[in-house]
């Protein structure tokens, strides 16, 4: 009971008082308060959705121009073929530029993230300014070749003739279709005797 006679009671009759009226306070907040409005959430998880729709249309447009233009710079032929039509292309670079085409010698291939690398090391001599131009050629040419080394160096120095050790890699994507296997059709029935 609320007693405030004696000091011993105030100290509990304040606290029961303190706990009714924040208990009478929070029950005029409720019944006072609006209840919470559902269409805001619903229309922050339409929103949502949309901007997420959206953003996975806008990543598809971009993985279709991504693989365009990886397709046009990977090779499709098998792998014996690259080498033989690489030599042939990159012979003709070097007659056009009066190059020396001293060696061209594949390395070996490694498969990194879907691809097949197949590297090659061409050598060439000549003027430097054809070196030049014949590096620029392979890089801008539709061999399907990346440049990765160009170490150029004077042959005579008295003359403007240099060697150059150009590294290229093609690219080729690897195969992910498994061989279709024939199945045998075991349904004839047997008669026995």
């Amino acid at each position: 009971m609320i007693s405030f006679k004696s000091k011993a009671d105030t100290g509990a009759s304040i606290a029961i008082l303190s706990a009714v009226l924040v208990l009478a306070g929070t029950g005029l907040f409720m019944l006072f308060l609006k209840p919470p409005d559902t269409e805001g959430v619903v229309a922050g998880k339409t929103r949502s959705r949309n901007d997420l729709e959206k953003q996975v249309d806008r990543l598809e447009s971009d993985k279709k121009k991504l693989n365009t233009q990886i397709s046009g710079q990977v090779w499709t032929e098998p792998l014996e073929e690259i080498g033989p039509t690489a030599l042939k292309s990159i012979t003709t670079f070097a007659q056009s530029q009066s190059l020396k085409l001293m060696g061209f010698r594949p390395q070996k291939t490694v498969e990194v993230n879907g691809l097949t690398q197949v590297p090659f090391i061409i050598s060439v001599e000549g003027t430097y300014p054809n070196v030049v131009k014949f590096t620029r050629q392979l890089e801008a040419s539709s061999l399907k070749m990346g440049t990765n080394l160009v170490q150029v160096s004077a042959t005579d120095p008295n003359s403007d003739l240099v060697s150059a050790t150009i590294g290229v890699v093609a690219y080729r994507l690897i195969s992910t279709a498994k061989p279709v296997v024939a199945k045998n059709n075991t349904n004839a029935t047997k008669k026995e005797n």
